[in-house]
């Protein structure tokens, strides 16, 4: 049995644990950069009529788009994509909601910062309330949107998407949160640090990407050489649309290698209690004792949660369930959160490293309840070199 884990918080008497986000490409444990047969790079270059370096970028499902000149401004739903140009040092310039997005992340790095008053919203809420109005008067030069979100979102259709690629500036987001089947086979067609290096052909910043790569390799070194044999590693059980024990409904996350928002699970090399077997649809608690697992992760809680409200939302009622106190996790209190949706670079790097702390203590340093309570010496990465990175210093 796996033994019982404190999680140390200021003011917090009942224990959880957090987890951690998406982890890049670097690491050998992870499927290819892609799940398509084209070559890693699709970035082409010509000479455009006034002599200046044109350059063309495919980003799936998108079609290629040729500039003639780097973007400088873009739009984005609050999502990995976001992130992933924050760690460009690239605010956006429109975004949807905010809400839930993980802006406290750049808040714990120095000199980094979120601007948000200077940001254009083009919806009150990140999955309704999209108006084409919105997309002209943010006039981005692109848009680092997957366009079957805007259809799925705001009911858009074929021409709706034109209108805006022809008037305002092209779509060239790709969706990699979810893993799933497709006609034309398995999505997403990115993993994250291939998002990421197609984020980096947008903007012509390959240097500091190979930067963000090294940076990354480094730090999963320290990550991996801490980790227990795999037989010793417990198993997990994410769930996902947030945990509620008094409603007895779960949604599971599986963690496959296509699903970015369960990525860092696999990078500490948990075993998914639902291996081959995860269900559709909600679970009450029957299928959920049924696997018991060591561990159960609530997937995005890290981001919109602290570690007060986990402990009130989640750890609490769980405890005070009947049938939550015969759940293994439970009753060792190994309730944990993780970055969810939103992981991109930055997220992933504070995600991994809370995840490192609250699962394996003995060889990554206790966890205090929030990435920004970790005291400097006991920080896994170095927040002084990542912001050097991201602001263009390497």
């Amino acid at each position: 049995m796996v033994r019982r884990r404190q999680l140390l918080a200021s003011g917090g008497t009942l224990i959880g644990t957090a987890l951690a986000g998406c982890l890049g490409d670097t690491s050998g444990s992870e499927e290819p950069t892609t799940t398509t047969t084209t070559d890693r790079s699709t970035t082409t270059r010509s000479r455009s009529t006034d002599g200046t370096a044109s350059y063309t970028v495919t980003v799936e499902p998108n079609p290629s788009y040729t500039f003639e000149t780097v973007p400088e401004t873009y739009a984005a739903i609050p999502s990995v994509w976001m992130d992933i140009g924050m760690a460009l040092g690239i605010q956006p310039t429109a975004t949807a909601s905010l809400e839930r997005a993980p802006l406290k992340y750049y808040d714990a790095l120095p000199n980094v910062s979120f601007e948000e008053d200077e940001v254009v919203k083009l919806a009150s809420d990140s999955e309704s309330g999209y108006d084409k109005e919105n997309f002209y008067a943010a006039d981005c030069d692109v848009h680092l949107i997957d366009p079957r979100m805007l259809k799925f979102f705001a009911n858009w259709n074929d021409s709706d998407i034109e209108e805006i690629r022809t008037g305002v500036g092209p779509f060239l987001g790709s969706s990699i949160r979810f893993a799933s089947s497709s006609a034309v086979g398995r999505e997403p067609y990115y993993r994250l640090y291939g998002a990421f290096e197609k984020a980096a052909e947008i903007f012509q910043r390959r240097e500091q990407f190979e930067a963000w790569q090294s940076f990354h390799a480094d730090f999963m070194s320290t990550i991996e050489a801490g980790l227990p044999p795999e037989d010793e590693r417990p198993t997990f059980a994410a769930i996902w649309r947030g945990v509620r024990p008094d409603s007895g409904q779960f949604r599971i996350a599986p963690l496959d290698p296509l699903q970015n928002n369960t990525l860092t699970y696999r990078r500490l090399g948990m075993r998914d209690a639902f291996a081959g077997n995860v269900p559709d649809g909600p679970i009450g608690y029957e299928e959920l004792l049924d696997a018991d697992p060591d561990y159960i992760g609530a997937v995005g809680g890290l981001t919109s949660l602290t570690h007060d409200e986990f402990v009130e939302t989640v750890v609490e009622p769980f405890e005070a369930n009947s049938n939550g106190q015969d759940l293994t996790a439970v009753q060792e209190r190994n309730l944990v959160r993780t970055g969810g949706q939103f992981m991109g670079p930055i997220v992933d790097l504070f995600s991994t490293e809370a995840l490192a702390k609250m699962v394996y203590p003995e060889s990554f340093g206790e966890w205090p309840g929030s990435p920004d309570a970790i005291e400097p010496s006991e920080q896994l990465f170095d927040r002084q070199a990542l912001s050097a990175i991201i602001n263009g210093n390497f």
